[in-house]
């Protein structure tokens, strides 16, 4: 007697879609997942970034982060940011049923458009935010100025005279 063994192509498509699904969010993310980028090893730091008419914010999600623990500086026009999300003390990693926080180092960079003045950046923690706000610079608004003539006197002693289209005498136009 010989075994039969069902074959399904259903079966085979669904974990091709699973495995398809798992490369893409390892990729690109999945809402309630932990992603990397950077570094290995090194957490994800999601941000917004914005602007208004005077300078561009930063927003950064970083809940139960010590603000010791983070490092925010801002190089040829990128800021970086850098810390450490410690997990809650006196809990074994073995002991989670469900973990979907990320706990450990995590880095982020994003470069900011020219006008961003970082030398005039600030930082505050929020409510769980991180917010940094930098400055842009403020464009050079026109302004005329009356500009003094000197020189120009035919007698050559200094004088100030003002410069017209006047002929000296003995001369044609």
């Amino acid at each position: 007697m010989s075994n039969v063994i069902r074959w399904s192509p259903i079966t085979d498509l669904m974990s091709l879609h699973s495995a398809m699904d798992r490369l893409f969010g390892d990729t690109f993310g999945v809402p309630g997942h932990s992603r990397t980028v950077g570094a290995v090893g090194e957490g994800y730091l999601p941000l917004d970034v914005y602007q208004t008419d005077r300078e561009w914010v930063v927003r950064a999600a970083v809940p139960g982060v010590d603000p010791s623990t983070v490092d925010v500086t801002f190089d040829g026009g990128q800021i970086n940011i850098k810390g450490e999300i410690m997990p809650p003390a006196g809990i074994q990693p073995e002991s989670y049923w469900l973990r979907e926080n990320f706990y450990g180092k995590f880095s982020r960079q994003v470069t900011l458009p020219e006008d961003a003045v970082g030398e005039q950046a600030r930082a505050q923690f929020v409510n769980g935010m991180l917010i940094l706000t930098v400055p842009k610079a403020q464009p050079a608004k026109p302004k005329s100025v009356k500009i003094p003539i000197s020189g120009g006197t035919a007698s050559g002693n200094g004088e100030q005279k003002q410069i017209g289209s006047t002929v000296p005498a003995g001369q044609k136009k």
